[in-house]
């Protein structure tokens, strides 16, 4: 998937949903506005793992993509659980968790790190291969060299 013209859209995208998610949050509209979080997420790091503007869609679809999906669940999981033993004991536990708290402690916490951990290491070279880190490595000794100050002059 091609984003290098679409990184200004896509930054005023998310913007616009750093604003609807605090307003949603000052209207209790909590569970709309994790959702919301989640989008804003993935349209990070979709930015943060394109290369050259160009995000893989292996990188995409089996990663980001079933990190986004895991992390909904848990956000409805834990709402169904909090609405379900609303003002009551419940009734089971999930290894000493409230329902709704195991959803979000293994669903987005745990979950969501070891699918982005696994699925990142499973596809490193689609989003930074050997090639792509010595070019990086490269610029970086070059900026290095313009930004030394000469022997004997001021910093």
């Amino acid at each position: 998937m091609d984003l290098s013209g679409k990184k200004t859209a896509i930054i005023m995208i998310t913007t616009a949903l750093w604003l609807i998610i605090t307003f949603l949050g000052w209207n209790n509209a909590y569970l709309v506005s994790m959702y919301l979080g989640v989008v804003l997420m993935l349209l990070y790091m979709m930015l943060g793992t394109a290369r050259q503007g160009k995000i893989s869609k292996k990188l995409f679809f089996y990663c980001l993509f079933p990190w986004a999906i895991l992390w909904i669940v848990s956000f409805s999981l834990a709402d169904y659980y909090a609405n379900l033993f609303a003002g009551v004991v419940p009734t089971f536990t999930v290894l000493g968790f409230h329902p709704s708290f195991a959803a979000t402690v293994f669903g987005y916490w745990i979950g969501g790190m070891l699918t982005l951990t696994l699925m990142y290491m499973t596809f490193k070279d689609e989003w930074m291969s050997q090639e792509y880190w010595d070019d990086f490595t490269k610029k970086i000794k070059e900026i290095d060299k313009i930004e030394e100050p000469e022997e004997g002059g001021a910093l």
